[in-house]
């Protein structure tokens, strides 16, 4: 199809594999509850204040890869928990999804849209255990997984119910959303293009996404996912979300 868009240089987030059975495995700090369980045939972790009951939303993040031999992804990246533990704290229902191994370079479009399956599956689950319409959901990944949501995005149809996507440190040369997006990048072009500020200006001044989209070429880093961006990434979810 269009694999021939996507820059991949500089994707280097390499993820750690947590393996994980059937059974629930919670851990309590700071007020959250973390579990780590298997649902709808997709394992992650998910985050909630302890004792909450009614939520304002799902918000579902996805690990960095190796492009080039991606691993299923990760439930333990520091970016990730930090922003999954801010949505938690301030009545979300964060998750890390463990979304498949995909052939990442070897067949690009194929690995986006078996990723976004599979964002669906664990924002089903949520939906179900928690009691929150899926349509009250956010995407977003780090790296690898953000390359990808951006694909399926344009591309495919699995997420086009939620209310955004969050993309730090991802590109793509596709313009055609089906929901806005943020997209936030150190300087330096490390992906390609079209990531940060550049990602955002790309996008035609009709789509009715550009208006509740905005792009972040952040000029205190200049490498790949080199930003601290929990505050902004929560920022954004909320306005898309509050």
């Amino acid at each position: 199809m269009k694999a021939a868009l996507y820059s991949v240089a500089g994707l280097i987030i390499i993820s750690i594999m947590l393996s994980c059975g059937k059974s629930n495995n919670s851990v309590t700090n700071a007020n959250i509850k973390e579990t780590v369980e298997t649902k709808n045939g997709i394992t992650y972790k998910s985050f909630v204040a302890n004792g909450a009951s009614n939520f304002k939303g799902i918000l579902v993040m996805g690990s960095g890869n190796d492009e080039n031999n991606p691993t299923v992804g990760g439930l333990d990246e520091s970016t990730d928990i930090d922003l999954c533990t801010k949505a938690a704290q301030n009545g979300y229902v964060a998750a890390i999804v463990q979304y498949r191994k995909t052939p990442g370079l070897a067949d690009w479009n194929t690995s986006a849209q078996e990723i976004g399956e599979d964002y669906n599956s664990c924002i089903m689950a949520l939906s179900t255990e928690f009691g929150v319409d899926k349509s009250k959901s956010v995407v977003g990944g780090y790296s690898y997984a953000s390359f990808m949501l951006l694909t399926n995005s344009a591309y495919y149809n699995d997420l086009n119910y939620c209310k955004g996507l969050l993309a730090p440190c991802g590109g793509t040369a596709a313009t055609n959303f089906k929901i806005p997006i943020f997209a936030i990048a150190c300087s330096g072009n490390n992906e390609g293009d079209y990531s940060g500020a550049d990602l955002y200006n790309h996008i035609d001044a009709n789509s009715p996404i550009k208006a509740a989209s905005s792009g972040v070429t952040d000029n205190s880093c200049s490498t790949h996912c080199g930003g601290m961006w929990t505050d902004q990434l929560y920022a954004k979810m909320v306005s898309w979300m509050p």
